[in-house]
């Protein structure tokens, strides 16, 4: 016990009742968390004020409060650990502020808490971190009236202890799969007035329906809302119509002709999807190797269908840093091998069915100079020549710079790597000849510098022959041990 309150901020009442001490600061005129609070204080009240920012030192050493409340201020930012000493704090009001983000570091520290209340701020993004601290005991989560459209399922569906959750008027449109299987102990879901079309099947849909079974603290009967979502009422909602409900007015927005109907009185059997049917594909296509290669697939269906390339090795095309499949339907081969060519299949699936389309794709092969061997690790570059006249005298390969261990790293450790070579019998005499003009033994071509990890620079450097020859085409080759397609 404490007989006299040391310190009392100017214009605030503090109050010790036994062992607790109370200090209130409710519309105040405010402008910053007073610095004389006194550190044994239990509860702190600065609700009503004009407070913009709160960390540093405002809640330092108080490792005694349990209820803090912040409502109604003008705070929109959040110091990084502001309450990292809130050891015991339970309770956190920062409702009807202007906060737009909480960081994964803005909430550390309050181990114990049990209710946090943000609602009515400008929230647009909440970190999946933000809740790291207080996943085993938070009780109650109110985020509702912000502007929110991605929850942090991630975190939520491990607070084992939650009992409300309240996310209405946000703009969700998605809830994630399984985010309330581990929720037993949820009792109340209000996710009135977002921009949900449809809902995942999870077991705590069915524990809302009336006539639930045998209740238990670990699995009680669940008040659901989620009434003002334009909901699409088609065979993906049908296990939510088959649930038993009396207390919820939703109404769905689509397809027409169920806009604006209860959604509890619609038959099940207007229930329907369409599946998918392709209108449109590439059909055979051309490219010169080393070229990028675009796919189309284009397909139509209720739900919208999901599209899937398989390749001529009869294997789903995944994204990697060669091939890009978009949801449009759109496949990217951005650097095209010679095993890319042959028969592609473009999949539309949907909950209704699927749907199939063959693509080709032709890969006109490059010439390549006879017996290059490939080194993991290393670039090649490559070029061809041709006279002024414009013929070309054949295929003039020419790699070019000093062989050797340049020392920059590439790829998973490999060796960028040049070398030189002319077009000619070995041991024929000092000069070469190329359609009819003469070039020096030594005379350099082509030439590599600044190179690094992921850039060279190509010279043309023809001296005295450079009028008369062109390079008319030039080629990088890299290949790397973590991955055995060459890269053009």
């Amino acid at each position: 016990m404490w007989d006299v309150v040391a310190v009392c901020p100017f214009h605030c009442v503090c109050r010790n009742l036994s062992d607790s001490l109370s200090t209130l600061c409710a519309d105040k005129g405010l402008l910053f968390v007073p610095p004389n609070v006194d550190r044994r204080t239990v509860e702190l009240r600065l609700a009503d004020n004009y407070i913009t920012e709160v960390g540093g030192s405002d809640f330092a050493n108080m490792t005694g409060l349990v209820d803090l409340t912040l409502s109604r201020n003008t705070i929109h930012s959040i110091r990084p650990m502001a309450f990292s000493d809130l050891e015991s704090l339970r309770s956190l009001h920062l409702d009807g502020n202007r906060l737009t983000t909480l960081g994964p570091r803005d909430l550390v520290g309050m181990v114990n808490l049990q209710h946090l209340i943000v609602n009515g701020n400008q929230l647009t993004r909440v970190s999946a971190e933000a809740f790291d601290d207080f996943l085993l005991t938070l009780e109650d989560l109110d985020i509702s009236y912000n502007n929110i459209r991605r929850v942090p399922w991630e975190s939520i569906q491990n607070m084992a202890s939650l009992h409300t959750l309240n996310l209405d008027h946000n703009l969700i449109d998605h809830i994630a799969e399984g985010s309330f299987g581990e929720l037993y102990k949820l009792a109340r879901l209000d996710m009135t007035s977002n921009r949900l079309r449809t809902l995942p099947p999870d077991p705590l849909f069915a524990r809302s329906q009336t006539g639930a079974i045998s209740p238990t603290p670990y699995n009680s009967v669940i008040s659901l809302n989620f009434g003002g979502n334009p909901l699409h009422c088609n065979c993906e909602l049908l296990w939510l119509r088959r649930l038993v409900r009396e207390d919820d007015m939703e109404t769905c927005a689509t397809p027409p002709q169920l806009a604006g109907r209860y959604f509890w009185s619609i038959p099940e059997d207007e229930f329907t999807c369409e599946p998918p049917l392709i209108t449109r594909h590439s059909h055979k296509l051309w490219v010169l190797e080393g070229q990028r290669a675009t796919l189309k697939c284009r397909a139509i269906g209720d739900p919208e269908p999901v599209i899937h390339f398989v390749s001529p090795g009869d294997r789903i095309v995944a994204n990697s840093s060669r091939t890009t499949s978009y949801r449009n339907g759109t496949l990217d081969l951005l650097v095209t091998v010679a095993r890319d060519d042959g028969a592609y299949t473009c999949i539309a699936i949907n909950a209704a069915g699927e749907a199939t389309a063959t693509v080709d794709l032709k890969i006109v092969p490059l010439p390549h100079r006879n017996g290059n061997v490939n080194v993991p690790g290393n670039v090649t570059v490559t070029g061809n020549t041709g006279n002024s006249n414009g013929n070309i005298p054949g295929s003039s390969d020419i790699t070019t710079g000093k062989s050797g261990n340049t020392g920059v790293n590439g790829g998973n450790g490999g060796n960028v790597k040049e070398t030189e070579e002319r077009k000619g019998e070995e041991g024929e005499g000092d000069e070469e000849e190329y359609g009819g003009t003469r070039m020096e033994e030594g005379e350099r071509i082509v030439g590599i510098q600044g190179v690094t990890s992921t850039s060279a620079q190509v010279r043309w450097d023809l001296g005295r022959s450079a009028g008369v020859y062109l390079v008319w085409m030039f080629q990088i080759q890299y290949n790397c041990t973590s991955d055995e397609a060459l890269v053009y």
